[in-house]
């Protein structure tokens, strides 16, 4: 697990940090909402709200639908509508400060073992739903059925966003060291970016390198 904290009070977020670290949960840091799309990689996200602005509940449930994460606000208010309406929107916890960093820890631990479950079986980027065992894709709420191939190619993409899959990376995994063929590789990829229509732009070739999913388009 990689925990974004979108937090302006340095000694808090700082003990935070320490906290889950001493727990082998690596955390990185932000002070804007700005943070929330500049950074990558991350699979658990935690913000004040109160750096959100106006838009936050916009924000939220955008990260929602794109990245499909489990997300805990932070907040001084405690009111009842305003947690309802985060819940409401997608967030997974609403933490009043002040609070017990441990607690934090805890109630965040809690929140992504109800996750894995979910997410061995679905993987989400930018709008693309890719479901493991169903053996399909959906993009817009449209399914596509995908071959065992496709499935693992787009599987190692999606689960490495942001990053450069080089074609030995992908040959390897996929078809074994006994059995490299790049020009395959090229046709399925081909294929995938046809079937993700609109979406297949988010697939880049690296020429003579490989290939990256990304939302630089």
């Amino acid at each position: 697990m990689r925990v974004l904290l979108v937090e302006d009070d340095r000694s808090l977020a700082e003990e935070v940090k320490r906290v889950f670290e001493d727990y082998g949960i690596d955390v990185t840091l932000g002070t804007s909402r700005d943070d929330i799309f500049g950074k990558n990689g991350y699979s658990f996200l935690i913000f004040d709200l109160a750096l959100l602005g106006t838009k936050g509940l916009e924000i939220c449930r955008q990260i929602k639908e794109e990245k499909g994460i489990p997300i805990i606000v932070l907040s001084s208010m405690c009111d009842v509508n305003t947690k309802v309406k985060w819940f409401e929107t997608g967030a997974d916890d609403f933490v009043v400060k002040p609070f017990s960093t441990r607690e934090l820890f805890a109630r965040t631990l809690a929140i992504y073992r109800r996750y894995k479950d979910k997410l061995k079986n679905s993987l989400e980027f930018e709008g693309i739903v890719l479901k493991l065992k169903e053996g399909k894709i959906i993009v817009d709420g449209k399914s596509a059925p995908l071959t065992k191939i496709e499935l693992e190619i787009l599987r190692l993409l999606m689960k490495y966003p942001e990053e450069v899959l080089t074609k030995e990376f992908l040959l390897e995994k996929v078809w074994g060291r006994k059995k490299w063929n790049p020009r395959s590789l090229d046709v399925y990829i081909y294929r995938l970016r046809k079937k993700l229509g609109e979406k297949g732009k988010h697939i880049k070739t690296l020429t003579n390198v490989g290939y990256i999913l990304t939302r630089n388009v």
